[in-house]
């Protein structure tokens, strides 16, 4: 089996929405400052989570990139938490924008956090690089995942991160379906979204009463 083979199979995404965040995993800051996972969550604001490394290369940067870029305009404080965590345990770590926080733990830390995330990644002796998906998480304030941003860029970030703070659990599956439409976070409820499934229901509903009548009609015809 080729090592792009093993690579394509060891690196990837698993959904796990729903499932909460370790609390007890050991960090550190640029600082030294150690601290647990638990420490982002403070059971008011939702967190936005990146698995990254400051030695990357490659995707990392473009997923930094696109994150940053989207909560340019509400930088991370006052109404959600923003934290990178490295994938390498010997990461110097790196400058971010303020608000930001860049955490580096051992390989223990990270390959749970990872894990718990559904996150799968593997490390590539050709490139001595790591291989990972482009992907950023939501979490809720209490801690659990709420859903996951797959790509390099994220212009649904600040949606997913006012369901998350409201505790809805978002999985790919509905988040494809709510990005047709605008969530308003003050009036907390999806109205396009539910009158155009109730008109879909009732369209569906709608025709196969019609084929019902065409079909019985055309057998009494018969008969």
């Amino acid at each position: 089996m080729s090592l792009l083979v093993v690579l394509a199979l060891a690196v990837g995404l698993d959904e796990h929405v729903g499932d909460r965040v370790p609390r007890d995993l050991a960090f550190h800051d640029p600082a030294g400052q150690t601290l647990t996972s638990g420490a982002l969550f403070d059971g008011h604001r939702p967190v936005v989570l990146v698995l990254a490394y400051a030695k990357c290369k490659m995707l990392c940067s473009v997923v930094l990139r696109g994150v940053i870029e989207a909560t340019r305009a509400d930088p991370p404080g006052r109404e959600y938490v923003a934290a990178v965590v490295s994938l390498d345990p010997r990461d110097p770590g790196r400058a971010m924008p303020a608000g930001w926080q860049y955490l580096v733990g051992d390989d223990r830390s990270i390959h749970a956090l990872a894990g718990a995330l559904g996150f799968r990644y593997t490390w590539d002796p050709h490139t001595e690089q790591y291989a990972h998906p482009a992907v950023v998480f939501v979490l809720t304030p209490d801690g659990r995942i709420a859903e996951d941003l797959r790509g390099v860029e994220y212009p649904t970030l600040h949606d997913a991160l006012a369901r998350a703070r409201e505790g809805t659990l978002t999985p790919s599956a509905a988040r494809d379906l709510l990005t047709c439409f605008h969530f308003d976070p003050s009036l907390r409820r999806y109205d396009r979204q539910l009158r155009l499934l109730f008109s879909l229901g009732a369209g569906v509903v709608l025709v196969s009463l019609a084929t019902m009548i065409v079909w019985v009609s055309r057998l009494r015809r018969r008969a």
